[in-house]
């Protein structure tokens, strides 16, 4: 595909040294048998729309038994429903519904002698989708091997998996029979080297799905021994850091479930994992480019969820996100309005333009006694569509081809679903120039460090999630900004700390070099207090740092009693109020955009592509209508006398822009799902 531009040296306490500009395309490449070569950089062609399209092969089926993802292994109608899935009627179906990027089977874990029959009807599927201008990844297990059958082609991979801390095999979630093979094994990278080769060479693959690709703890021999190689390399004296004469007896450190963490070893040991899974995916998508330039590569490293992740599952979004051009975003959180709380996904759809891939949502809803179940309502459809085109994100549907429990039949035979789907996707086509927008307004940016994150997992969480829902709730046009990257801090106008409770002194500076060339600078409650190995600063840190645009408030305006796990709901904190107060003060005057009126409505604003202002606007209360929104547009957008206004569920609309001290207003219509503004 592309290649990264990168963004300046970072200090060496940073968890990755380099990060990619935010800009992310489609290559140009003819797509086989259709004739057609798409543009490869203008946000003007036609953007992305997804379908899940059966990710297991029908061994993963009759192996587990019982219903697997919406669908009931056990039923006698399964491969009735699995033949359909390969078939030109359905792909021809799909496509005059506007999707033109699908995700089906073709490694799951089972062997490649054992899977060869599976991925022939792949490589067909492929040249069949081909044939209507769609494009195919292929799903590829990185966290399963079923070694039932995996050890008759490879007899020694019993070699290659995970240890827990008894020294058993590892296994993906409870399933004794798939083992979960360890990212250092040079055996497994070698053979995971070859599956993308067959995927992108021999079955026609347009690219490739890592599906798991995280890493739980792993105590190895392997990496035992490249923990201490990493110890010995980053702290050339163990007895000022950890006072130790050497690393040669250490240990990786048993798994618990701390809220903080400040046993210098395990902090470590926490880096390490996320840097060798970084690495992992540096190795493995290196080599996919190499073998095709233009392979479309997707990852699922079960991001964003829990507070804990770097802890629990190596995961560091910038250190995945820097090698993916698409991420999975596979979680509970469905977007919609839940016991006065907002449930949404667009967390991850900004860090994602913050790090320079694009998010694919395929999160389930949420349904009775807290089981994932699947939309049932047009409204359900269109605002999960809606929440990713506002967002920069790849819409389309992880339900539509589920089955229905009858022969054949799938959900998208089910008209109102069918034409909430296409209704929805033509709008996103419709206005591809817009839902393709790249360069989001940066007028507020939120922090999150690594060390905060990673080491004060629960207290910092609570609080940088704090902080975004109410900016989110408040109508602020607001972006992420990661440590890894404070080189792009002087893209915004305003820095929202909240809960960075370690931050290194190379942070410090750059942060007090922000306020001293004129940014402005909220801080809520107490940050920086630690450096980022987690040790008490003295004097130094951000605690003498003052001026005009420096606004100090209380640690409740932030402090969220958000639930984590896989559904993230985020109550607003008590003192919400205080922060927006904050930021409009320390924006003093410079506020691009804001909406008022509702607290259910979300807003992203981006440059036009032509020049001009593009704001999205979701209302997560549908089917309820939202009203009496006002978009007030700060000195520095000039609308004229009227913007257009673009429609989801209405034809389009010439505003009135109304002048005010500050700036100008624009009063929006009656919102019931999504609606474009365009200035």
């Amino acid at each position: 595909m592309h290649r990264r531009d990168f963004l300046g040296t970072l200090s060496a306490t940073s968890i990755v040294p380099l990060l990619p500009s935010a800009r992310w395309t489609w290559a140009a490449e003819a797509i086989e048998g259709s004739g057609a070569v798409e543009p490869r950089a203008a946000t003007t062609a036609a953007p992305r729309c997804w379908a899940w399209w059966g990710w297991e092969p029908l061994e993963h089926y009759r192996r587990t038994g019982g219903n697997v993802g919406a669908v009931d292994a056990s039923a006698t109608w399964l491969t009735d429903w699995y033949d359909r899935l390969h078939s030109e009627e359905l792909v021809a179906t799909m496509a005059g519904l506007g999707v033109n990027l699908i995700v089906t089977h073709f490694f799951k874990g089972f062997g490649l002698a054992h899977e060869r029959d599976a991925q022939q009807r792949t490589r067909s599927l492929v040249q069949c989708a081909h044939r209507h201008g769609v494009r195919v990844l292929g799903y590829c297990q990185s966290r399963s091997l079923y070694y039932e059958a995996f050890l008759v082609e490879q007899p020694d991979a019993e070699s290659w998996v995970q240890r827990d801390e008894a020294g058993q095999p590892r296994t993906w979630s409870s399933a004794y029979y798939r083992w979960a093979p360890c990212i250092q094994s040079d055996e497994f990278r070698r053979y995971l080297k070859r599956v993308i080769r067959v995927g992108l060479e021999d079955i026609g693959l347009d690219g490739l799905h890592f599906d798991n690709d995280y890493a739980e703890p792993c105590y190895c021999s392997r990496c035992t021994a490249e923990f201490r190689r990493w110890l010995t390399a980053r702290f050339p004296d163990p007895q000022e850091h950890f006072g130790l004469p050497s690393f040669d007896q250490i240990r990786p450190p048993p798994t618990q479930s701390p809220t903080w963490i400040n046993d210098p070893l395990v902090q470590q040991w926490v880096r390490y994992r996320c840097e060798a899974l970084g690495d992992y995916h540096r190795d493995l998508t290196a080599y996919a480019r190499g073998i095709r330039p233009a392979a479309i590569l997707l990852g699922n490293p079960g991001h964003p969820r829990s507070f804990d992740a770097p802890y629990r599952i190596s995961v560091w979004a910038p250190t995945v996100g820097q090698h993916l051009d698409l991420m999975f975003a596979e979680n509970g959180n469905f977007p919609g309005m839940v016991d006065g709380a907002m449930i949404s996904q667009i967390r991850a759809y900004k860090q994602a333009r913050a790090l320079g891939y694009r998010v694919v949502s395929t999160t389930w809803r949420r349904g009775r006694a807290g089981l994932a179940e699947l939309p049932e309502t047009a409204e359900e459809i269109s605002l999960q569509i809606a929440e990713a085109a506002a967002n920069g994100g790849v819409p389309g549907t992880n339900w539509a081809l589920r089955p229905l429990g009858d022969g054949d039949r799938m959900r998208i035979d089910r008209p109102e679903l069918r034409e909430a789907l296409a209704r929805s996707l033509r709008f996103v086509h419709a206005h591809a120039d817009l839902t393709n927008a790249t360069r989001p307004i940066r007028n507020v940016a939120v922090l999150r460090t690594f060390a905060s994150l990673a080491f004060d997992t629960r207290g910092s969480w609570a609080r940088v999630l704090g902080a975004e829902e109410a900016l989110i709730r408040n109508g602020f046009a607001w972006e992420t900004l990661f440590g890894d990257d404070l080189g792009r801090l002087k893209e915004h106008d305003v820095l929202v700390l909240a809960g960075q409770s370690h931050l290194s002194d190379d942070e410090c500076r750059a942060i007090r070099d922000f306020v001293t060339h004129g940014g402005g600078l909220v801080i809520a409650g107490a940050n920086g207090q630690m450096n980022e190995n987690g040790r008490l600063r003295g004097a130094g840190g951000l605690t003498d740092l003052d001026g005009d645009r420096v606004v100090r408030v209380e640690d409740d305006a932030v402090l969220s009693a958000a639930k984590g796990g896989y559904e993230i709901r985020v109550p607003l904190p008590r003192g919400g109020q205080k922060l927006c107060r904050a930021v409009e003060t320390a924006l003093d005057g410079r506020t691009a955009v804001r909406l008022r009126g509702a607290d259910t409505v979300a807003i992203s604003a981006y440059h036009a592509e032509r020049g001009g202002l593009v704001v999205h606007a979701v209302n997560y209360a549908t089917p309820q209508v939202a009203e009496g929104l006002r978009l007030e547009l700060g000195s520095a957008w000039k609308a004229g006398s009227s913007a257009r206004w673009l429609d989801l569920d209405g034809p389009p609309q010439q505003l009135t822009v109304a002048d005010r001290p500050d700036g100008q207003s624009i009063e929006l219509p009656p919102l019931r799902t999504y609606g474009i503004l365009v200035i």
